[in-house]
């Protein structure tokens, strides 16, 4: 553990684990409008023991103000690119808030100035320099969003980086309410995949993971990345590990057609949204529907059942998101070098 203390009187706490967090982070990202899964103990937890991509080190840097109250929570790892999104030389590693497998990375904090980002950003910096690191910064960061504002005016530049997608659910109320927000051919075509897969056969079930998810079930997500051209980006076995770990806030629904897996999603729930975090389906064209639609529309409905007013697309299939009702939400990383 070490502490510093920044020019602007913040003092930050630097430390290893997450039972080594301080007891006020437990409610943190609520008050600070974060994400309350991927800014939680149990998401933190899990990928700590269990990182989906390599991590080589972990440090959670805790900021407080003059009265020591508690602002802000900036998970950090020591991790790669696997995206090649940053410009990294091959084998270069660099000290990163969040993981990639988070698409919504805030500062995390009550107060988001540029004073409050400083001193974060120098907690980063001080951490970066002793693991011999020569980069760090923040990665999908919401463009213009309040800790975009506060990173650059901490002096981080921001840079595209990539685009997520969201729908305003509590907008449309319920299932029937979201199908009249669509073009009538949009709508028709949605009705038409339902309705093909309903007469084929198709069942879904919504449970919670178990202690030891079968990773052969997940390698439909390994082959969903490998199509759009990040092979490697998932590993169904560092799933399933992970996955242990997350009985609270996790939910997976898997679509089958005679006993078949067809398609499969890991969701997250939190008060004011549903995140649709990682997802895989088959595109065997001898199928007389999409497994796609059956797959967003359990998602989606899901939403409206536990009440949330927001969900979460994830990233990929522009094409298809906007088509049927999200809206595009633009990522920046905001990186600094060393030396």
């Amino acid at each position: 553990m070490s502490t510093s203390r920044s020019t602007s009187g913040y003092r930050t706490r630097v430390v290893r684990s997450v039972e080594e967090l301080s007891p006020q982070t437990t409610d943190l990202a609520l008050a600070a409008g974060a994400s309350e899964f991927y800014y939680g103990h149990e998401f933190l937890r899990a990928y700590e023991r269990e990182p989906i991509q390599p991590v080589r080190d972990v440090y959670y840097v805790e900021t407080y103000d003059a009265d020591g109250t508690l602002l802000a929570l900036t998970p950090g790892y020591v991790q790669g690119d696997p995206l090649r999104a940053l410009g990294l030389a091959d084998g270069e590693l660099a000290l990163l808030s969040h993981v990639w497998h988070c698409s919504d990375t805030q500062l995390a904090s009550v107060v988001q100035t540029p004073a409050v980002a400083e001193a974060v950003v120098g907690a980063l910096r001080e951490v970066a320099a002793a693991a011999g690191l020569r980069r760090f910064g923040f990665i999908n960061v919401p463009t213009d969003s309040p800790a975009a504002r506060a990173l650059a005016g901490a002096g981080l530049t921001g840079i595209d980086l990539d685009t997520r997608y969201w729908m305003d659910l509590a907008g449309m109320g319920d299932w029937d309410g979201y199908l009249a927000t669509l073009k009538l051919k949009d709508r028709g075509e949605y009705r038409r995949q339902l309705r093909r897969a309903d007469d084929a056969g198709v069942k879904i079930v919504e449970r919670a993971p178990t202690r030891h998810e079968d990773p052969e079930s997940l390698r439909i997500f390994e082959e969903l990345m490998a199509r759009v051209g990040s092979a490697g980006y998932y590993s169904a076995e560092r799933i399933a590990a992970f996955l242990q770990y997350t009985q609270k806030g996790a939910r997976i629904i898997e679509v089958t057609l005679g006993g078949d897996l067809i398609a499969k999603a890991v969701v997250f729930i939190e008060t004011r949204k549903i995140h649709a975090w990682a997802g895989g389906y088959n595109r065997d064209p001898a199928l007389s529907f999409s497994p796609y639609y059956v797959l967003m529309a359990a998602i989606i409905q899901l939403g409206f059942r536990v009440g949330v007013p927001i969900l979460e697309g994830g990233r990929r299939n522009p094409a298809f998101k906007m088509r049927f009702g999200m809206v595009p939400q633009p990522l920046q990383a905001f990186m600094a070098t060393n030396g």
